[in-house]
């Protein structure tokens, strides 16, 4: 197969998964006011969870290699990894109840940022001057973004959710990297199953037992479980630094999406705050992409 036909497959591959993951703001918005977070994140989780881990039994042969299976190693990883994407999802949904899907959708721009200080603060990795020009445009993108005058205190406790999800999120990320060749279907399944048991228990708690939404299952398959392995195989084609400067396009598609399917506004200042949001995702994998053409 020819060169430029696997990079475009790849291309294509992370576009699919940004796209995706974008969807599950919107999902979680279309049904956070007739049934709890908890609920949601349980059906989404489940559906993503038992999912992959058919993907991972269809797939399973390709990892045969004692040095690419999970071992008790990993267990504390997992475990933090579970606990981090516990919190994160919960701090979303909340988000969601209060503001517009569209600005948690940008807000979450901040995951690439958290992931960045996470790496430098706690596993010592040097940051480059073009991470620091990165941390700048996004934190001036979501001071405007936040800036609205009569709903600013509302909209900025908000918003500190979601800026608190992206810092789970940044630790999560750091962790599973350096687990991340350990069969990646089976290991995502297992995050998953496990965020998702976590959440059946406190729908337990509160005594609630009736699900009329089961299409969620689906929903999460897509947006949780085949987003994060169209990611994985993307990056097969176009190496990590290429796929991740097209999945960090994430929260545009989901300002995109709010547009087209809620009607959200898209305000000057909004567009001004993206524009921002994006020239700061570009200076933080301009770093990656120079050191892989080499």
């Amino acid at each position: 197969m020819k060169k430029g036909l696997l990079y475009n497959i790849g291309l294509v591959l992370a576009l699919v998964s940004a796209c995706l993951y974008a969807f599950n703001v919107i999902i979680e918005k279309k049904y956070v006011d007739s049934m709890s977070s908890e609920k949601i994140l349980f059906l989404m989780y489940l559906g993503a969870g038992v999912g992959l881990f058919i993907i991972h039994l269809l797939t399973k042969h390709k990892y045969k290699e004692k040095e690419n299976k999970i071992t008790k190693k990993e267990v504390p990883k997992i475990m933090t990894i579970v606990v981090c994407e516990l919190l994160a999802s919960f701090f979303i949904i909340e988000a969601v109840k209060n503001i517009d899907a569209s600005l948690v959708s940008l807000l979450s721009i901040f995951e690439i940022i958290m992931t960045s200080l996470c790496a430098y603060l706690i596993f010592k990795t040097p940051i480059e001057k073009n991470e620091v020009i990165a941390i700048i445009f996004v934190l001036l993108g979501s001071f405007i973004l936040n800036f609205k005058n009569s709903i600013l205190s509302s909209i900025s406790l908000n918003s500190l959710l979601v800026i608190f999800a992206c810092l789970c999120w940044g630790i999560e990320n750091n962790v599973t990297a350096s687990i991340s060749s350990k069969e990646p279907a089976l290991f995502t399944s297992i995050k998953c199953s496990a965020v998702a048991l976590l959440y059946l228990i406190l729908v337990c708690i509160k005594g609630d037992f009736s699900f009329n939404y089961s299409i969620l299952i689906i929903f999460g398959f897509f947006s949780y479980g085949l987003s994060i392995l169209a990611y994985a195989l993307s990056t097969k084609y176009l190496g990590a630094s290429k796929a991740t400067l097209v999945f960090s396009f994430s929260p545009i598609f989901g300002v995109l999406l709010a547009f087209i399917i809620y009607g959200e506004e898209l305000t000057p200042t909004f567009l001004i705050s993206a524009v921002l949001m994006i020239i700061g995702i570009i200076f933080m994998n301009y770093k990656k992409e120079k050191l892989t053409s080499k």
